[in-house]
């Protein structure tokens, strides 16, 4: 893959942080899901000017990366087939905090995400300031989304990217991918989530790039579509096909002062997005989650955690469950009980089908689903099949009703484990095999079907994470011819060489067409 003749002269060739030693590439090759790859060699660059240089050498002596973050991916973007590694991680740390009304908190040394917390609030403190309503972090690209909101959490303020990879995703990948997460019904994705990225072409030249505005799409559109990039967003939401993101500019915005939530049976996903429709008309803006859950996945988790599983329902024989969430900044407004209210009366739900618990411990049920998927997956030693949905709001419902039956017409035997951002039309489906039927068997069949009800109702094959290398060949018999010109062009013009990600988006075939 790579074009120098001799990779063992890397590190002479790009300088002092590039490795090429077998034990320290190790850990950049394993993937957190899918096969290992194989690295010939590792940048691990100190500054963001390093980077700029580093891609100015690749490019010029044809050496060809794959980005590394949190490797929290699920495409196979940041598995390497013969290209070097090029890893942000120590770029990690947070820069400056502007407040609304321009003031600017540059960050000190090198320090603990709580270090650097205590130091923003005490300057905050110091200036007998009210709580901070929102305001602007800048922070390097490698930093990770929990270290970023516990620096933030003493002003009251948040980056609203919720998912169970946060402790791991650098913020520089979820702008990279636009990725969605449980409060983009509310937020939008990481790229709306971003004012500015800040980086280097694949050719090493700076680039800057604007985030696109936040506004509530409508529900005959898709709302999450990483198969459908926008080349005039530059750095944003192009998969690192385009450029490295180095650092990013994000918006923080006020902690609600009271957030409600509550576990939901419901009979199908067509009676369930009634419920989002009468939820959004009472509470507006502040559904901030709106979460399905199938019954097998929730089975799921409560095989996995055995006796310590702690459910707010008495009973689980619905064969999807809602999680709704909802906000509010006013203190005097009695939120738990317009829930309630809205469930009880809106809703008709009797009392033992609202469930009700801690907040904490609702999300620890909806973020535990892949891992109890991972531990199912295990025991059946039949292999999974993952894929990463969306369809417009409106035909959500019908669509995961219609997609079900077709699998089970098909394939009797299967077990489909559905759930995710049901609010912006998002699905996480896992197809569990077992020992005796592994899905490698049927996999083309099983793709097939998935991708084809899907297209059916507007859908897309790649919502929030991505196409990379996994997805390229449906990209490439998908996508629109015009998406295609658009990305090959784009390519082009930010990376001439093809040094970065050469292989997602399929785009080393797409540039030989």
């Amino acid at each position: 893959m790579t074009a120098v003749q001799n990779p063992a002269s890397l590190p002479s060739l790009l300088g002092p942080h590039c490795f090429d030693d077998p034990d320290r590439l190790r850990r950049y090759e394993i993937p957190e899901r899918g096969e290992p790859g194989k690295a010939s060699g590792l940048l691990l660059p100190q500054s963001e000017a390093e980077v700029g240089q580093l891609l100015a050498a690749c490019s010029a002596h044809g050496v060809k990366l794959v980005i590394s973050a949190g490797r929290t991916g699920l495409v196979e973007a940041q598995r390497p087939d013969g290209e070097c590694v090029l890893s942000l991680e120590k770029l990690d740390q947070p820069l400056r905090f502007t407040t609304p009304d321009g003031d600017v908190f540059a960050f000190g040394e090198r320090a603990a995400p709580e270090t650097h917390a205590d130091a923003l609030a005490a300057w905050w403190r110091a200036r007998g300031a009210p709580p901070c309503a929102d305001g602007v972090l800048e922070t390097q690209a490698g930093i990770a989304v929990d270290a970023v909101n516990r620096i933030l959490e003493p002003l009251g303020l948040m980056w609203p990217m919720e998912m169970g990879s946060s402790s791991a995703a650098s913020v520089g990948g979820c702008v990279a991918n636009a990725s969605a997460g449980a409060n983009a019904v509310c937020y939008g994705t990481a790229a709306h989530l971003a004012v500015q990225a800040f980086g280097f072409s694949g050719d090493g030249r700076a680039i800057v790039s604007d985030a696109p505005a936040w506004k509530a799409v409508p529900e005959d559109l898709l709302a999450i579509n990483s198969a459908a990039p926008h080349p005039e967003w530059g750095l944003i939401g192009t998969q690192g096909v385009l450029g490295v993101i180095t650092r990013v500019r994000l918006r923080a915005y006020a902690i609600p002062g009271q957030r409600e939530a509550a576990l939901i049976p419901v009979a199908d996903m067509p009676a369930a997005m009634r419920i989002l429709a009468a939820a959004r008309a009472l509470f507006g803006a502040d559904v901030e989650e709106f979460e399905f859950i199938g019954k097998p996945a929730l089975e799921l988790v409560r095989h996995l955690k055995g006796e310590a599983f702690r459910s707010p329902l008495a009973r689980h024989d619905a064969p999807y469950y809602l999680l709704l969430q909802v906000k509010s900044h006013k203190a005097h407004v009695d939120l738990a009980g317009m829930l309630y209210e809205f469930l009880a009366d809106d809703v008709s739900l009797p009392e033992e089908q609202i469930g009700y618990a801690p907040l904490k411990a609702l999300k620890e049920i909806r973020h535990s689903i892949t891992e109890a998927s991972n531990h199912r997956m295990r025991e059946l030693g039949g292999g999974r099949l993952s894929f990463d949905t969306a369809t417009p709001v409106s035909v959500f419902g019908d669509y995961l009703k219609v997609l079900e039956a077709e699998l089970k017409a098909e394939f009797p035997n299967v077990a489909l484990i559905a759930f995710g951002h049901a609010g912006v039309g998002g699905a996480h489906l896992h197809i569990l095999g077992t020992k005796d039927a592994p899905v490698s068997q049927h996999a083309k069949a099983l793709v097939k079907i998935v991708f084809d009800v899907t297209q059916d109702f507007g859908g897309t094959f790649s919502a929030e994470h991505g196409v990379g290398t996994k997805w390229g060949d449906e990209f490439i018999a998908r996508a629109p011819a015009a998406t295609h010109t658009a990305l090959v062009a784009a390519k082009r013009r930010h990376d001439p060489q093809a040094t970065l990600s050469p292989r997602s988006f399929a785009l080393d075939r797409l540039l030989l067409a």
